[in-house]
């Protein structure tokens, strides 16, 4: 089996694997929340729980935390990202009890004092600050506010100087005593640990917890049609491009063939974009595509790097390869190194046990239906060539291009000439 299940009366569920040749255990808390279930005027909110959850218990002070998982060499962390928070622990199996304890103890009693929040405030503040002055991030969060508007998914995980600033401690208390609820909780473990012992620490540490019902958010259907530009002129080196348009949710079984056709368009060194625009054309250092995928919708995205002087050039010859790609089509080859590089990619992340852990967890609090290995191996290894050809003709349309720039010069409407041209 590639995981087990279990479930308390309260809701909280657990999923687990056992690794019993690995000296390590790594245990993550999963709460199904994160910046798309945000009111947009406290946008951020999400994340600053995540932050202050690591400041203090009402059984241990901040320090107190961070030594008793570093004290006996273990690491932790956490994450906050559009559908969900994580906080983790990954420590030898001898201490599996007290990774139990820490964890449950964050998210069940913070303590929550305000020099705390204060302090986190303008730590987080300081941080979305940092992230402005480096464009190659920020080019990114200005896509996001192209393409989906004011919608919680157009809004920045971490918020705004200005929405973090109306966050109140009773604001903070409130949304964790609504969303940090037993329905909303998942438990991952994967490593060394015997069954037994671990169901009953999950039984004693996630207790307590009331299971209320399950959290929504607002779903997406405010689709605005493109092409669409976004130029923040700003004194920079360089020149950053996020250039992209909708694709299809994690549940939807596009998403096959739209991974391989991502990897064949700029997912490696051996893409077309990379061999086009670096190799070829020695327009850019790195650029690359990536897919992000929601439960009700998901971009494809191309980043890259360039000079001022190649801005237009660069745009130009992005375009061209993905007309090539709709018009043309692809090559049975390019589709089978596609398919072993998406398989063999997954199966090497698996061996870390964090990220089974993490795999395993985020699947469990997100999907109707989990996937399992095998399945997703051969689910990968049956698409067609021509259902990635399919794909790029449904994508790879003016109407869904949508394009970000930062740089210091830029002629707004030239760029939308351009990219109307798909």
């Amino acid at each position: 089996m590639d995981w087990y299940e279990y479930k308390k009366e309260n809701g909280v569920k657990l999923i687990y694997k056992r690794f019993p040749e690995f000296h390590s255990v790594a245990v993550g808390v999963f709460i199904k929340t994160g910046s798309r279930f945000e009111n947009p005027e406290y946008a951020g909110i999400s994340h600053f729980i995540e932050h202050l959850l690591f400041k203090g218990t009402k059984n241990r002070s901040c320090n107190e935390i961070k030594e008793a998982i570093e004290g006996v060499g273990g690491s932790f962390n956490g994450f906050t990202s559009a559908e969900g928070t994580c906080y983790w622990i990954k420590i030898l199996d001898k201490y599996l009890n007290l990774s139990f304890d820490v964890l449950s103890d964050m998210i069940k009693n913070p303590l929550l004092k305000e020099e705390d929040i204060e302090k986190e405030r303008n730590v987080i503040i300081e941080e979305i600050n940092m992230y402005r002055d480096i464009p190659a991030k920020y080019v990114h969060e200005l896509f996001d506010t192209l393409i989906f508007g004011q919608h919680p998914l157009g809004m920045p995980i971490a918020g705004t100087p200005e929405t973090l600033t109306r966050i109140k401690r009773e604001d903070i208390v409130d949304y964790i005593d609504k969303k940090y609820s037993g329905a909303n909780i998942v438990v991952s473990v994967a490593g060394k640990f015997e069954v037994k012992e671990m169901k009953k620490l999950f039984d004693k540490f996630f207790d307590g917890i009331e299971r209320k019902k399950e959290n929504q958010f607002e779903k997406w259907d405010k689709k605005d049609n493109g092409p669409k530009v976004k130029l923040l002129i700003k004194d920079t080196e360089q020149t950053h491009i996020s250039f992209g348009g909708f694709t299809y949710s994690y549940q939807d079984e596009r998403k096959y063939p739209l991974s391989i056709l991502n990897v064949i368009l700029g997912g490696n060194m051996s893409s077309r974009l990379f061999n086009r625009i670096r190799e070829n054309l020695g327009l850019a250092y790195e650029i690359r595509s990536f897919i992000r995928q929601y439960k009700d919708t998901g971009i494809y995205n191309i980043s890259a790097g360039v000079s001022g002087e190649n801005l237009e050039k660069a745009m130009v010859e992005i375009v061209k390869e993905l007309k090539e790609i709709k018009e043309k089509g692809v090559k049975e080859d390019e589709v089978e190194r596609a398919k072993r590089f998406l398989i063999s990619q997954f199966l090497m992340g698996l061996e870390d046990n964090l990220e089974y852990m993490l795999w395993i967890g985020e699947q469990k609090l997100l999907k109707e239906k989990m996937e399992k290995i095998n399945e997703i191996v051969k689910k990968v290894e049956k698409v067609k060539k021509e259902e990635v050809e399919e794909i790029a003709k449904d994508i790879y349309k003016k109407e869904n291009s949508y394009l970000a720039v930062i740089s210091k010069k830029g002629d707004e409407t030239k760029l939308k000439e351009i990219i109307g041209e798909l």
